[in-house]
């Protein structure tokens, strides 16, 4: 009986699969996918060592060669059951390699159709589903060309392929779009690929979804539905905010997941996994993208089975597994357990940090499953939020009582955007009085004191019913407004 599985580039969520492949009885095997130097080399590396170091049982790890010939030999010879495509670095070489094994998997023939956005789109028009007007352009010219073509100042510019919102660029008018232009036609993209492609397209505006789907022998299966929580920052970057579990699908929502499917299987994509990117607007949903692997941002498998019953991978091994599996779920009702949502953290600037008050305030919200912050015992600088791989943390909230999960997520996203200081500092939890003479020595200490200790003992003194001298004296509190407001936001959280 074969029992490998190869799973190509198992970073992000898709690092899950290693362990679902175990608790099935079969091995996994880690294929390296071949990045050349660059920027995405550098990320890679870095993901993969803090990947690996959570790996604590002995693993074969095998390397794409450059030369695609040694690489198939190579695989050929571990005789693998599946291959199983991981992050958007696997896309290509998995399906390419499950292909020319005879595993299921998507034709290799469509790989253009499943990775490149122009081609996507123009799928989409050939098969009459709605599609996003658009133009690969190489040089100014060509921006000019679709600029008056369409008749639209609001477009977006990307990369042919990219990944994570890196070089996506929201513009308005003619300069916005030279200077966007300008910074990504010399930059290379997350893929370190020679030849940097960009698409200028028309910009939808609505509301924006995730639908993440199964495919085997060429019908979608339905897996989870979440809508976007994104930013638009002064640079015209897009950061995340969050995302929310849908939890019910609305006459909006069942209409989305039709031209989901509609579009999966334009596109060619017959077994495997979809992640897709969509648009709801006044005329209906639009395909943003179409990523052919499991959703990224490291979702812990955990906390997609608390909202879901499931999680991603797991679906997806069964179901490539076995198509019957996959015939089973397909017939189930979409129906999530409990409200969930993802909060990604992002600097609005460059800025030097000391301390992270975040983490008390997590700890103690009821909702709080897992999840990460940069603070002060990782790195004392924090670089501007310009797209997914630098935002400084990504939180994992899930409740059985919804509106709890609603107002803790609310809460971040308040803090957030009026109290940044609370998240990453160097500057006092408190501002001291104007007037010099006010300044006692109680204060003046309290001024000084570390921001994620400080919030941790006023949480703690409200929490125990406030018993003895307040943390914090109450003439420091009266001597702003923000000092009251900062007040009032922890007590809250205390539950005071």
């Amino acid at each position: 009986m074969k029992k490998k599985i190869l799973v190509a580039e198992p970073m992000s969520t898709s690092f899950n699969f290693l362990d679902d492949i175990r608790q099935r009885g079969y091995e996994p095997v880690i294929l390296e996918s071949y990045i050349p130097e660059g920027y995405a080399r550098r990320l890679m590396d870095a993901e993969r060592k803090i990947k690996y170091a959570r790996i604590n049982y002995p693993i074969t790890i095998i390397k794409e060669n450059p030369d695609y010939a040694i690489t198939l030999q190579e695989v050929r010879h571990l005789d693998p059951l599946l291959i199983l495509v991981g992050g958007e670095e696997g896309v290509v070489i998995g399906t390419r390699l499950a292909d020319d094994l005879g595993l299921p998997g998507n034709p290799f023939s469509n790989i253009t159709k499943m990775t490149q956005k122009s081609v996507m789109h123009k799928t989409l028009k050939e098969a009459g589903l709605r599609y996003i007007d658009g133009k690969e352009v190489s040089s100014w010219e060509d921006c000019l060309s679709f600029l008056e073509k369409s008749g639209n100042e609001n477009l977006v510019l990307k990369h042919v392929h990219g990944v994570a919102s890196v070089g996506v660029h929201l513009i308005h008018g003619k300069n916005e779009l030279r200077t966007a232009f300008q910074q990504e036609a010399t930059a290379e993209n997350m893929f370190g690929e020679a030849e940097n492609r960009l698409l200028l397209q028309e910009r939808i505006f609505g509301e924006e979804y995730i639908v993440n789907t199964i495919s085997r022998k060429g019908i979608p299966a339905l897996i989870s539905v979440f809508r976007y929580y994104k930013k638009q920052m002064p640079s015209g970057s897009i950061v995340y905010k969050g995302l929310e579990v849908v939890s019910e699908l609305g006459q909006k929502e069942t209409e989305l997941v039709e031209y989901a499917f509609k579009t999966v299987r334009a596109l060619g994509i017959t077994d495997g996994p979809v992640h897709g990117e969509y648009m709801i607007d006044e005329n209906g949903p639009v395909l943003i993208e179409a990523n052919c692997r499991v959703m990224g941002g490291s979702v812990p498998p955990g906390f997609l089975d608390k909202a879901f019953g499931y999680h991603e991978t797991d679906v997806i091994l069964d179901s490539m597994l076995d198509a019957e599996y996959h015939k089973a779920f397909l017939k189930k009702p979409y129906s999530p357990l409990l409200k969930g949502y993802v909060k990604d953290f992002y600097s609005d600037r460059d800025k030097k940090i000391s301390s992270s008050g975040i983490i008390p305030i997590l700890l103690n919200l009821k909702s709080y499953y897992s999840g990460w912050v940069e603070n002060a015992g990782k790195t004392d600088w924090l670089p501007e939020t310009i797209d997914l791989e630098t935002e400084t943390g990504c939180i994992y909230l899930v409740h059985d009582d919804p509106k709890i999960a609603k107002r803790d997520f609310d809460l971040l996203m308040l803090i957030e955007e009026k109290y940044p200081d609370l998240l990453h500092s160097d500057k006092p939890l408190f501002l001291p009085p104007e007037d010099k003479s006010e300044l006692t020595p109680e204060i003046e200490e309290i001024c000084k004191r570390d921001t994620e200790t400080l919030i941790f003992d006023i949480i703690s003194f409200y929490k125990n019913g406030s018993k003895g001298n307040p943390i914090v004296p109450e003439k420091l509190v009266k001597a702003k407004p923000y000092n009251q407001e900062i007040m009032d936001l922890l007590k809250s959280i205390s539950g005071a």
